[in-house]
């Protein structure tokens, strides 16, 4: 991604558009992230975000319904959130992208929400939250964030609860929506094949809509210390989920890329430490992974295996005296290295996606500091040495502090971690 060729432009209602032009291409990608998430949530606002996912473009009309519009185009709208933030994009032809950018824009820059189809909307919300809560791997973590927050905002559930959905009303949900769903707490992005010229002459033609609306909300509370924990939901199975978090870095801290390849190198995938040590030589668990989990002001490096009952506090073990390995006496050249190009390749073969290359905008848009190019990216992950690894891991909290979670057939009194 060529950053010469990305430009910005603000419109007069404070909305930043961003848009970078591929000559080639038959098809554009187009997205929205807007800052709407549990974690700008009041207490009885909870889940509000995620009933508007879902609902700012359902209408009653089929004429009037971005999915509806969309599907006529062979195409279709996504999604995705988590607590800071919702995005919405697609993926269409050249020649129909004018009325689906109209479409996404309107929906900012003038508050008309269909009360038609809040009820359906509020439904799917509360279905979605139910389906991950029977999603073992997604719901351990669920858990873990929110024993290791200390009831801060930053450990509410990304999907909201069945019970906060079911209290909410549309004239509250509304409210939100007025709130967040504001132009100055808005980006768009734009990448494929629209020219400089076609996009300015579009952006042109609506430069002046919208009134000036506040600067970009964030979350207002101090920034969160995590807190150990150890904690058990005990069901009957066969297995134990487990997931386990050491306290880290923001996206947007020098030591960011360090731990996304100590990350990639501990559990990345197969021939990973973790993997090799935990289920290849040992037999410890049927899978093994970890990943970084990173907000505005903090994070966490994540750990995510399934084991049998007997195995679980040997497998929780083996987590743990990998990471003091690695803080204790580093890496070598050739595992960082190895790690380093996972990431790269995984990156390259994204960045052959319009919709990936969007997506990489809209989030260094929204974090100032995270590389918003395929260059900078590069740099960043290549940059990285066994001594930075080493020195941001010895910086990091001791693995005492590390928080746990079980589901499965096992007391948390039966968790005996071995640092």
């Amino acid at each position: 991604m060529d950053q010469s060729r990305t430009t910005c432009r603000r419109l007069s209602s404070g909305l930043e558009i961003i848009h970078l032009p591929l000559a080639g291409m038959n098809t554009v990608s187009l997205g929205l992230l807007s800052g709407a998430g549990a974690r700008l949530e009041a207490e009885d606002e909870i889940g509000s975000s995620r009933i508007l996912e879902h609902w700012i473009w359902r209408r009653e009309q089929k004429e009037e319904d971005l999915n509806d519009i969309l599907a006529d185009f062979g195409a279709n709208l996504k999604t995705s959130s988590n607590i800071e933030w919702t995005r919405h994009w697609t993926t269409v032809l050249c020649d129909q992208f004018e009325p689906v950018f109209k479409l996404f824009l309107h929906d900012i820059l003038e508050f008309d929400l269909c009360p038609e189809t809040f009820a359906a909307s509020k439904e799917y919300a509360a279905v979605l939250s139910s389906k991950r809560r029977k999603e073992p791997n997604a719901y351990v973590m669920d858990v873990l964030r929110e024993k290791m927050s200390g009831g801060k905002t930053i450990g509410r559930s990304a999907v909201g609860r069945v019970e906060d959905i079911a209290k909410l009303d549309f004239p509250k949900v509304k409210s939100v929506y007025e709130r967040l769903y504001v132009p100055d707490n808005c980006v768009v992005a734009v990448v494929g094949g629209i020219s400089k010229e076609s996009l300015g002459k579009l952006l042109d033609a609506i430069g002046e809509a919208g009134a000036e609306q506040d600067s970009l909300i964030v979350p207002r509370e101090e920034p969160p210390y995590w807190q150990s924990c150890a904690y058990s939901i005990e069901q009957e199975g066969r297995l134990v989920h487990l997931a386990a978090a050491l306290p880290c870095v923001s996206c947007r801290h020098p030591d960011f890329f360090a731990f996304a390849v100590l990350s990639q190198a501990l559990g990345g995938g197969d021939g990973s430490r973790l993997f090799e040590s935990i289920r290849q030589r040992k037999g410890l668990a049927y899978q093994v992974r970890s990943s970084l989990m990173s907000f505005r002001d903090t994070g966490l490096m994540t750990f995510y295996l399934a084991t049998g009952p007997n195995s679980v506090s040997w497998a929780a073990s083996a987590i743990v005296q990998e990471m003091e390995q690695i803080r204790n006496n580093g890496m070598s050249r050739e595992e960082v290295k190895a790690a380093q190009n996972q990431l790269l390749n995984q990156m390259v073969l994204r960045s052959e996606s319009t919709a990936s290359r969007m997506n990489t905008l809209l989030t260094a848009s929204w974090y100032p500091g995270y590389p918003g190019t395929l260059t900078a990216m590069k740099e960043a992950i290549s940059s990285v040495t066994p001594e930075a690894i080493q020195s941001a891991l010895q910086n990091a909290a001791p693995t005492a502090e590390m928080g746990v979670v079980t589901l499965g057939p096992v007391s948390a009194s039966a968790l005996v971690l071995n640092h």
